[in-house]
């Protein structure tokens, strides 16, 4: 009976204690990264704002090969939406909230059973021709939350940076194909003389 008393008591410090920390914790959390892209911002965000771009880049459809997702009537730009389910990750699904063609997006992230986050996207064109993409994710978290949402950027933070480096690598091989296929269809402008 003793061994029991002591395990509860060193059960009730532990959760004291842990109570006491959550409570210094933030109730909100922010992920973001950044990386510079060689293209123009409307061709960059063109591309994020169309939904059935998503797999050939998102770095969350190579980490999980049971995943499977459906586009909306509407998948580009304000009102696009598209939903997924895994059996990894679970399901939801993500709107566009607000969409600048060129400057900025924000979207809705839908976790099922896990609650609603906010997406965003910052096209930034820069003097040396080059384009910096930032991706961000923001989020509220209840109480007993907090411990989760402080470990959000590490979780969350690489998955964006692979994420961001699939988008560019997609974009440039997107590019160069339209450049390939621009020259062949070009008429041929060599003058033959006599």
């Amino acid at each position: 009976m003793k061994i029991v008393k002591t395990l509860l008591i060193i059960i009730g410090v532990l959760f004291g204690a842990f109570v006491i920390w959550n409570a210094t914790l933030p109730s909100n959390f922010e992920v973001h990264r950044s990386v510079s892209m060689n293209a123009a911002p409307e061709t960059i965000s063109a591309t994020v704002s169309d939904f059935s771009t998503w797999p050939h880049w998102s770095v969350w459809f190579e980490m999980d090969s049971t995943m499977t997702y459906e586009l909306g009537d509407s998948y580009q730009g304000i009102g696009g939406h598209y939903s997924w389910t895994s059996e990894a990750m679970g399901g939801g699904n993500m709107s566009i909230l607000e969409y600048v063609e060129g400057q900025s997006m924000k979207t809705e992230i839908h976790f099922d059973g896990q609650g609603t986050s906010n997406g965003s996207w910052l096209f930034d064109a820069q003097e040396d021709g080059t384009t910096l993409v930032t991706w961000g994710l923001s989020g509220e978290m209840g109480f007993f939350g907090r411990f989760i949402g402080a470990q959000m950027d590490k979780w969350v933070g690489p998955d964006f940076e692979s994420g961001l480096e699939n988008l560019k690598n997609h974009i440039a091989a997107a590019e160069a194909k339209a450049a390939a296929e621009a020259a062949l269809t070009a008429p041929d402008s060599t003058v033959i003389s006599d």
